[in-house]
């Protein structure tokens, strides 16, 4: 059986020979076509390579035909409709671990430039000086090493930081501990413990809630005195107004930056600082790294072509367009319980299991076109999907996420059960950390909508979608309306209050909102006596 593949832009000769040696490809190349040249032969071809000048559309996925693939040879998926290729069946998938090595190195080259000052003092010499004293600069031997996201570049960078005899330390509140003993690196259980102890930190984790300005004036006050930042990981991870005044004033030694906020960084006065040693966004920018991704991403679509396992497709139609409409709701369902899980749990996460139960799970369900990713049922595909995805972000999809649970040794479990007294039918996540176990479950009624319905020992009925204030409170008069006061006083509307409380003598609440919760208005819910925790829920 013979596959047409279609290159609309240049990739790397590794990545072409993969596809011109295999003799059931059928392989164009046609670089810079316009949109309308691209849909009238877009249905002629089984799969659609492209990069980023290559904008696919809804409108040019109208008609596939005998498209089934597109893949993106990278990571951003930006210029690709996914919802719409979604629609029609269409897998897209990219190359998100061909970067790796390249982001790793841009960020120990950052730390040299940093330690050394190494851009400043190759300026100055092309200006005609010889100021030797001017470029004073520290060693990395036996320097502290925090690392800030322990994941595949944040590891690799311990490695190689080990070479220079620094000591390795890392905050990374999502991976066990049997991983760092394994690279050699202490884990850190608090974000000011790492930043008070290391010479140089540097951040490899995803733009988040959670990650967002992490790093301000307040975190800043906890770094040794002459300490370097780097950030080669996403812009506003780091608060840039907080790391000017840091280096400005002396409190911090150096930074290395390779990614800002607001791209490009027109006028941001960062540019005026001699001790900041900048890139302009290219940790994927080596060679190599192009070819990784070439190779990657042809390899992914030979394997999707012929049926065979691949693991980055980022849609995954198959999984949800097999289901029943009832079972649809319940996959939507588990995906939000898996994302208010991870917003709710403490400590380091070691098991997540699934647990179905009543007589419409009796079945597994199965696809008859493609394999499901190490063969779970959808529905932990889903919650395991909807849990990490609140970690890691855009790096997650349905076909990724149990081999993202395998990397951090997550161990992933499948359950079921008759029918409970309470519900006809009800899909339940247990999460289990090296601190605590919680368990959350909910079910479908006959209206069709998706509810949460247990927490622990709570039980609930709330519709997972929008945003939350949740907290857990003494069972006490006064703290109800001390909440609902503090939220009216910020101008934050209430649309729904549910309560829940159990005969120990503890409350919860989800209280929706239609507008976000600031920091400034959850340090005060926190501050009302009785109030044990407070958190903004997004699904």
């Amino acid at each position: 059986m013979g596959y047409n593949v279609l290159v609309t832009e240049t990739i790397s000769e590794k990545g072409l020979n993969i596809l011109k040696n295999d003799k059931n490809i059928h392989l164009d190349i046609i670089n810079g076509m316009t949109e309308n040249e691209l849909k009238n032969i877009i249905s002629d071809y089984d799969a659609i390579i492209t990069r980023s000048g290559t904008r696919i559309t809804s409108d040019l996925l109208e008609n596939p035909g005998r498209l089934k693939i597109i893949g993106r040879a990278g990571v951003g998926l930006d210029n690709i409709d996914i919802e719409a290729a979604s629609r029609k069946g269409v897998i897209v998938m990219n190359a998100p671990t061909g970067n790796t090595i390249a982001a790793t190195e841009l960020t120990m080259g950052h730390i040299l430039s940093a330690a050394r000052k190494i851009p400043e003092a190759n300026n100055s010499l092309l200006e005609g000086k010889w100021d030797r004293k001017k470029f004073l600069g520290v060693q990395l031997h036996e320097k502290t090493l925090g690392i800030v996201g322990l994941g595949r570049i944040g590891s690799n960078v311990a490695l190689r930081a080990k070479a220079f005899d620094m000591a390795i330390v890392a905050y990374d509140p999502y991976i066990k501990r049997t991983k760092a003993d394994a690279l050699g690196v202490r884990l850190i259980d608090k974000f000011e413990d790492l930043l008070a102890i290391s010479d140089i930190v540097t951040f490899h984790t995803p733009l988040t809630n959670e990650t967002y300005k992490m790093l301000s004036d307040k975190e800043i006050k906890f770094m040794k005195d002459g300490a370097i930042v780097i950030n080669c990981a996403r812009g506003g991870i780091i608060d840039e107004d907080g790391l000017l005044k840091a280096l400005n004033s002396g409190k911090l030694f150096a930074a290395g930056i390779d990614v800002f906020e607001k791209e490009p960084p027109k006028d941001n006065p960062l540019l005026k600082v001699n001790n900041v040693f900048f890139t302009p966004h290219i940790g994927a920018n080596t060679f190599e790294g192009q070819k990784s991704v070439a190779v990657i991403i042809a390899e992914q679509v030979l394997s999707a072509l012929k049926g065979e396992n691949y693991i980055n497709a980022v849609n995954i139609p198959f999984i949800k367009s097999q289901l029943s409409t009832y079972h649809r709701l319940y996959f939507e369902l588990i995906e939000k319980i898996g994302k208010l899980a991870a917003q709710v749990i403490k400590g380091r996460i070691e098991k997540i299991e699934i647990n179905l139960i009543g007589r419409h799970f009796e079945e597994d369900i199965n696809e008859p076109v493609f394999d499901r990713p190490l063969n779970y049922q959808p529905f932990t595909i889903a919650g395991v999907k909807g849990f990490l995805e609140v970690i890691l972000k855009d790096s997650v999809t349905y076909m990724s996420a149990p081999y993202l649970a395998q990397d951090r040794n997550i161990t992933i479990s499948e359950t079921k059960e008759k029918q409970l007294e309470e519900y006809n039918n009800l899909i339940m996540m247990k999460i289990k950390t090296d601190t605590e176990e919680k368990e959350i479950g909910g079910t479908v009624l006959s209206d069709q909508v998706g509810r949460l319905t247990v927490l622990d020992k709570f039980h609930l009925d709330i519709i997972p979608q929008g945003i939350f204030l949740y907290f857990r409170n003494y069972d006490k008069p006064g703290v109800i309306g001390k909440v609902g006061t503090i939220l009216g006083k910020n101008s934050i509307n209430i649309a729904g209050f549910g309560l829940s409380r159990h005969n120990e003598g503890k409350a919860m609440g989800f209280v929706s909102v239609d507008n976000s919760i600031t920091k400034k208005t959850l340090d005060e819910i926190l501050n009302i006596n009785g109030i044990i925790e407070a958190k903004t829920i997004k699904f």
